[in-house]
This record gives C-alpha cells, structure tokens and sequence, in this order.
C-alpha cells in the first residue's frame, strides 16, 4: 500500500474489527475471542490491520486511477477472443461488445475461473486448477439489535461452518462453508459448476444447513435471509488453487487468482494479488522506460513479463505451500467431538494468551522474499 500511495485511502476505509469470537452452535455462547492485532507490528490474525471489504478497495483504486492519462475503463464487457499477431509484437483483443483492437499487451486479471487463462490453455495443456475441497456463500443479511461487531463462527457437524463479520453497522455479512466430500458436498459442487440460475444455488446451499436450521444458533435466521433483498449480492464458489508453469503467452499476461491463486484459507489472495500487479508494472517501467534510439520501447515487452515471473515466483510457491487437509480440518471439522476439541484448545489458547505472544514475536514477511524498488515508477499525470 505504501509503494502504491495508497495507504492512507485504505486506512481510512479499514473495517474496524475488534477480533473473531468462536460461538456454540447451540445458543451462540462465545467459547474463545481472538483480539484483532492492531499494533501494526508482528503476525496478523482473522481480524487484520488491513481489513477492508472487497468494495471498498475496488472503489479506492477505481478513484486513484480514473483520471490518469491513458486510462479508459469500460464497465460491463470481457474478453471474448485474442490472438498474436505482428509476429508476436502485439495482440489483437475482441470483446463481448463487438468491439475489436490490437494492444502492446494484454492483461488478465478476471479471477480465478479466468476465461483469459482457459484460453492461453486452449492448446491442450493443462489449466492447473488445485481443489482445496472447500465451497463457500456470502451474502448480506438485513442487521439485528445485538448483532456483534466482532467477527464469529460456528461450526456444525458434518464439516460445515456459519461465519459472520460485521463491516457496517448497517449490514451483516453471512459466510457458508462446507466440505465438498460432506454428505451434500458432491451435489453442491455439481450445482455450483453448473449455468443454473443463482436461485438454484441458493437452493443448494439451503439444502446443506436445512435439517439443522430450528435448533442451530441463528441458522434459520440466515437461511431466511437468502431470500431477502439484502442478499443480491449473494456469490458462491469453490476454492482451488492455480497452479501453472507460467503466467504469460507472447503478449498475453496473468495477475492476481487468474494466474496464482492461493485461495483464501492461506488469508494472502488480495495480498498476493496487488504486490503482482506492483511489480509487473515495476518490471515493464524498468524494462520499457529507458529505451534509446530508434527501438520500440515495447519490444522489451517479453523481458518485463520474464522478470516479472522470476521475481514473483518464490513469493507465490511460498504462499501456495500449505497443509489443505490440516487447514481444511481447521475450518470444518467433521465430528461434534472434533467441534469440541477445537473450541477447547482454541479457549485454552485464548485464555492463556498464547495468541498473543505470537503475534508479539512473528511476522508476516513471507519468509525471505522482499518486496522489490522500482524508482521507475513515477507519479503518473492526471488526464
């Protein structure tokens, strides 16, 4: 945030989280808190420092950007087709609108189902896609007097979880969890994958949680609320990791979880996400910007996305090497006793301040990756 001058607009737009309550299933009775880590110093727990929802940061990069020469945004269109052409030097872009151009370079930044990416992969290479067995819901459900501002979960039976978080005052965000080899799983996945309709998928999930909804805190609640107005901005998937031997194609480049996603239970996708978008830019200035003479600065084209690959690449293996099974049987554990021993371990933690230490003594450095300088990348002129 800080190499892009943006930290005091995200700052500024931070949730204000004060920590992660592990609740009872049966009455919602707080079986551990984790205090949020507002030190600026040290690990970062559920609750971050850089807390922000997804919106919000969408809107602050929308604003620092908007007016810079050169910048065009086009909203309610994709990439529908592309191909090298000038043997190799640009590539020619269709979109969704009809509209057709050719560009120095094309960049995918369309996510984790990247059609982007499926196309790079058209060729009958593999589209390395590495399922964590999660799946997820998130929606907005209308607010209740009473409903904390620190963030809770619940686990059930049968590897699935109700989470909360509250950003506003005026909301609160529901997160459904399930393990796609739980007793509904299989279906769900299949729902999921499938061109239905978001009702469907609503369905699907209410499916899940329905058998436990009159005698599970709040469950009936939430289920309810999928119907609700509040919940147009219902979104549902199922993790995975992307996993590809590289991030770009001639003029064609990957950002973000459309090239490397981590998924969320590693907490660093949108981390991940802008340090590759700093340091692609830093690469093509570097690469781009000082070229004399008769030649096309675009040319070094291919070196920036080398350097950029070899650069990010540690930083992305780093974070992409986990233990999913023992983090999955962290977040969804399969058996009330397992329920049990968790939300134990997790008070015992909590009451002996464990957590804290921690915090105190570790650090989110990423082992012994540092992030890159790129004096190159001047302030930018206003259109």
């Amino acid at each position: 945030m800080r190499a892009t001058g943006l930290e005091a607009a995200v700052r500024a737009r931070t949730v204000d989280e004060p920590g992660l309550a592990i609740v009872h299933r049966r009455g919602g009775k707080v079986q551990a808190y984790f205090a949020a880590n507002k030190s600026g110093k040290g690990a970062q727990g559920f609750s971050a420092e850089w807390e922000i929802m997804r919106g919000d940061l969408c809107e602050i990069l929308y604003e620092a950007t908007v007016g810079l020469e050169g910048v065009k945004y086009v909203f309610g269109t994709s990439v529908e087709e592309f191909r090298s052409v000038k043997d190799g030097k640009a590539v020619h872009v269709r979109l969704s609108d009809g509209t057709e151009a050719e560009y120095d370079l094309l960049v995918g930044c369309d996510g984790l189902g990247s059609k982007i990416r499926r196309r790079m992969f058209s060729d009958g290479r593999p589209d390395r896609l590495r399922p964590i067995g999660m799946l997820s819901a998130f929606y907005t459900v209308p607010p209740r007097e009473g409903d904390p501002a620190y963030a809770t979960i619940m686990n059930l039976p049968g590897r699935r979880h109700v989470l909360t978080r509250r950003d506003r005052p005026d909301c609160l965000r529901v997160y459904l969890g399930a393990h796609a080899e739980s007793e509904h799983g299989p279906e769900l996945s299949r729902v999921l994958k499938s061109k239905g309709t978001v009702a469907e998928k609503k369905e699907a999930w209410k499916k899940v949680f329905r058998a436990d909804m009159h005698n599970t805190h709040q469950l009936q609640r939430f289920l309810d609320a999928l119907d609700s107005p509040e919940a147009d901005d219902f979104y549902t998937v199922e993790y995975a990791q992307v996993m590809i031997d590289s991030w770009s194609e001639g003029r064609v480049v990957l950002v973000g979880d459309a090239g490397y996603c981590p998924s969320p239970i590693t907490g660093f996708g949108t981390s991940l996400a802008m340090i590759g978008a700093y340091v692609l830019a830093g690469e093509i200035a570097r690469a781009c910007g000082g070229a004399q003479g008769e030649t096309d600065p675009w040319d070094n084209i291919p070196a920036a996305l080398a350097a950029y690959e070899t650069k990010l690449r540690p930083l992305v293996d780093h974070v992409q090497d986990i233990d999913i099974d023992r983090r999955t049987g962290l977040f969804l554990p399969d058996s009330a006793w397992a329920i049990a021993l968790i939300s134990w371990i997790a008070w015992l933690i909590s009451t002996l301040r464990i957590d804290r230490l921690v915090t105190r003594f570790g650090s989110d450095d990423n082992g012994p990756w540092k992030l890159p300088e790129y004096p190159e990348l001047m302030p930018v002129k206003k259109a």
